[in-house]
């Protein structure tokens, strides 16, 4: 029984979630950090500090450009090095919050070589060598179910749509940093900060980490505690940095994280944005077009990969900044003492005082003036931040949806087929969605194209006689497809239809049946966009105003064609 309760549990991820589970890749997460760390080494070089920091850490690089690795278990750091535990800063970036709910378990993990973590790298890296950059979801489930588990359970990799920056930053709460340094109270600080985003995950666990790398400053005449510490410090800035560079990740900035929209949209609105992109504004002004998984390396994207480096460089260089300028003699540093209790106090100075937040994609729906004090907020900036126009036209294309039909008779009052549909459409196969030269989408044509599960019940006539008169069911499978001309850029005229299979039974006889249908879309033309209508308003609109108007016919091989006119309303988008 509970075999076939992990299987479910691994389909259903691997349905309802992201390519990849979360944003980057381990592959691409991996090469993030270790780029950023070369470069932060580099920038340490010909001054002490550099020295200090490869002493303390015990760091090794076999060749000048490669990663630098550094043993992680924390019992050898006193001993001898067993070269086998090195690896490198990337790979912390990597496993952190995809295979590993918290740092204390990466230091249990990482400290026994026959633990499941070596083997979730050694498969990694398999695949890595092949050209990929990344295992496959389906191999590292069944090689570490809590892979799975994660994915379900952790919200915390992604923006909350349409919140502002400091809405992002009201989870915030000074009282988890404590709470994360106490082993016992990890795991209930943890169960905390995966609900809520990716900021304030990357603050929180940064600040963390810049505390304890304050620590081990106050002790710089005690080697040994200052290594342990320094190293608590960069095994909880490596778990920071995976959500900071999430934070780049164009497919997490744009859904609305929750467990049931896991399976309603969020796979595909993360899957779309990642490969179509959108385009952004940080606080440094600069606006791009971001872009998501399986994008990091290539060569059209340098810059994007480039700013998201540069962000980690500045996240490592907090860590070192906090450990040379280490002040106080409590346990509690300095910098940690100065953040203000206040929450509008406390957003303010962690905007302020943490310079990847500079670089960062600025949540769309900000008040950009709060955020730009010195700076002129342009009619470009107020565009790229504004909540997306097209996002939920685009849900209402390749997310899953419910949708109910009422059918009735058309052509002929004789061979009839009347009946409620009940259709579930899922998944995406194929999709084209351009703009035109202006950046607009008058006069383009698109396409999507899904599959779809439908269950119908209802009659056809006329029935050979009073005994074989009865109820008709059908089940069928197939394929959606929609096609939008756009008049402007609001409407479009919608051609979509259906191309089904199937089997029905009913009036005493089974048969195999085809069902193809073509229909209308006509709400954008009377410029109702019902998609971007609350449930609560969407559902009466739909019943009382037909939206969705389509013709089509049942084709079995015993009965001559039956043909129906019906309108949907789409129930779950």
């Amino acid at each position: 029984m509970m075999k076939k309760i992990s299987f479910l549990v691994v389909v259903v991820v691997l349905l309802v979630l992201p390519s990849g589970v979360f944003a980057y890749n381990y592959g691409e997460h991996k090469l993030i950090g270790d780029q950023a760390f070369v470069k932060f080494i580099s920038s340490l070089q010909h001054t002490s500090a550099a020295a200090t920091f490869r002493s303390l850490l015990n760091l090794k690089a076999d060749n000048a450009g490669s990663p630098y690795g550094f043993p992680m278990s924390l019992k050898t750091l006193n001993a001898s090095i067993d070269e086998k535990h090195r690896i490198s800063y990337g790979t912390l970036n990597g496993l952190s919050g995809d295979h590993l709910r918290d740092p204390y378990t990466l230091i249990e993990l990482l400290s026994d070589s026959s633990s499941a973590v070596y083997k979730v790298i050694a498969l990694h890296e398999e695949y890595i060598a092949m050209g990929y950059s990344a295992a496959p979801d389906g191999k590292l489930v069944k090689l570490d179910f809590g892979y799975a588990l994660l994915a379900m359970n952790n919200l915390s990799h992604f923006y909350q749509y349409g919140k502002s920056f400091q809405e992002q930053l009201r989870a915030f709460d000074k009282e988890v940093i404590r709470q994360c340094q106490r082993p016992e109270l990890a795991r209930q600080a943890f169960s905390r900060l995966n609900k809520t985003n990716a900021i304030n995950m990357y603050v929180t666990l940064h600040l963390v980490a810049m505390d304890w790398a304050a620590q081990s400053g106050r002790l710089k005449d005690n080697p040994e505690q200052a290594r342990t510490l320094l190293m608590f410090a960069l095994l909880f800035n490596g778990f920071a940095d995976h959500f900071l560079e999430d934070s780049f990740s164009s497919g997490h900035l744009v859904v609305k994280r929750t467990v049931a929209a896991s399976v309603v949209n969020n796979k595909a609105l993360h899957d779309f944005y990642s490969a179509n992109g959108t385009m952004v504004l940080n606080r440094k002004a600069e606006i791009w077009k971001a872009h998501g998984d399986g994008t990091f390396n290539k060569p059209e994207f340098i810059k994007e990969s480039a700013r998201v480096i540069e962000a980690v460089e500045l996240s490592l260089t907090d860590l070192w900044t906090a450990y040379e300028n280490a002040a106080g003699t409590g346990r509690e540093s300095d910098f940690l003492m100065r953040i203000p209790e206040g929450k509008k106090m406390q957003e303010n100075y962690l905007l302020n005082n943490l310079p990847a937040l500079k670089l960062v994609p600025i949540p769309y729906n900000s008040d950009l003036p709060s955020l730009f004090e010195n700076t002129v907020v342009t009619d470009s900036m107020k565009k790229t931040n504004q909540i997306l126009p097209y996002r939920n036209f685009v849900r209402s294309r390749i997310g899953n949806s419910v949708v109910v039909g009422i059918n009735g008779p058309s052509f002929s009052t004789k061979n009839y087929y009347r009946a409620f549909d009940f259709r579930i459409n899922a998944g995406s196969i194929s999709n084209r969605y351009t703009f035109n030269s202006k950046g607009g989408k008058k006069g383009v044509w698109d396409y999507w194209h899904g599959y779809t599960l439908a269950y119908s019940w209802g009659e056809t006539g006329p029935y050979r006689d009073e005994f074989h008169k009865g109820a008709t069911h059908q089940f069928r499978i197939g394929i959606r497809s929609n096609f939008d001309y756009w008049l402007n850029d609001k409407k479009f005229i919608g051609i979509y239809g259906y191309m089904e299979g199937g089997i029905q039974y009913g009036n005493r006889e089974t048969s195999p049946i085809f069902v193809p249908s073509a229909g209308l879309q006509l709400g954008s033309l009377l410029n109702i966009n019902y998609y971007n209508m609350p449930g609560w308003l969407r559902l009466p609109a739909q019943y009382l105003l037909p939206l969705k108007f389509r013709q089509g016919v049942v084709l079995t091989a015993k009965h001559p064609p039956k043909y129906f006119y019906g309108f949907e309303m789409d129930f779950v988008l």
